[in-house]
């Protein structure tokens, strides 16, 4: 049983109606609706647990919901940061307890804005390096590296040839990966120049985010190359009478920037 509370606006006199409705569904039930209603909807925000929430209709009314002080069952089930977001449209980015297949919970931080991506919200974030944050450290696989004409520590590889690092996607299936990627020069790059083109080899001067393994599957790159106004194999393919051939593993999913050459400094 759910119960609302309707409150009339009347200049005269205030007139309190108490009105119970039974959805179909107790603290112990599963909601098998693809829709929430709108009980679900202010509800399954943790934000109004315990609390009397107003709705906003066009009338001469005013209508209340009292949420219950615990989560229902059915706000429980949400296995995904779009769930999260199709309960409750408003929801703010954040963190959000999620469910995964074998029932665990886990906790994400969920983008409901998707400024950094399509414009919509709903996106799970498994990884996030950025370097200007105090206190921020290299994940596992990279090698902090100091420059004096920067004021914060940056994440690269130890050597010539590849270092990698490796986030978890919690187990959960995805059809869409977005982020942002920004990326420092300093001495020679080499874009697609390297001399191999292998996806478990350093084919790239640059970085690469691939997914899976044996084999491992590409999903973008990001390259760098040695000048704007070369066309040689150590150039970005979109240069002016550039022969540079991009491997067929990484096909249009790639984005490759010129740099001024050989920098004895970092350039950005």
């Amino acid at each position: 049983t759910i119960t609302a509370v309707t409150i009339s606006s009347q200049p005269i006199k205030m007139i309190w109606f108490i009105i119970l409705f039974i959805p179909g569904l107790t603290s112990g039930d599963t909601c098998s609706c693809s829709t929430p209603n709108q009980y679900e909807l202010l509800c399954c925000n943790p934000d109004n647990l315990g609390n009397i929430v107003r709705i906003d209709e066009n009338d001469n009314r005013q209508k209340y919901i009292i949420c219950p002080s615990t989560l229902l069952t059915q706000c429980q089930l949400l296995s995904s940061c779009s769930d999260v977001l199709v309960r409750n449209p408003s929801a703010s980015s954040g963190y959000y307890d999620i469910n995964l297949s074998n029932g665990s919970v886990i906790t994400v931080y969920c983008d409901m804005d998707g400024n950094n991506c399509d414009g919509e919200g709903g996106w799970i974030r498994v990884a996030q390096l950025n370097m200007s944050e105090p206190g921020a450290t290299c994940p596992p696989g990279l090698t902090l590296q100091n420059y004096n004409n920067i004021d914060h520590s940056l994440c690269g590889r130890s050597s010539y040839g590849c270092n990698s690092t490796f986030f978890s996607t919690y187990g959960l299936n995805y059809t869409k990966v977005c982020g942002k990627v920004r990326g420092y020069q300093f001495g020679h790059i080499d874009a697609f120049g390297t001399g191999t083109n292998n996806i478990d080899s350093e084919y790239v001067d640059g970085i690469s985010i691939t997914y899976g393994s044996n084999p491992r599957q590409h999903i973008w790159t990001y390259a760098g190359g040695y000048s704007e106004f070369q066309n040689g194999g150590r150039n970005c393919p979109c240069n002016n009478g550039s022969s540079v051939v991009v491997p067929n593993f990484v096909g249009n999913d790639y984005y490759c920037e010129s740099g001024p050459g050989q920098s004895r400094i970092l350039y950005v």
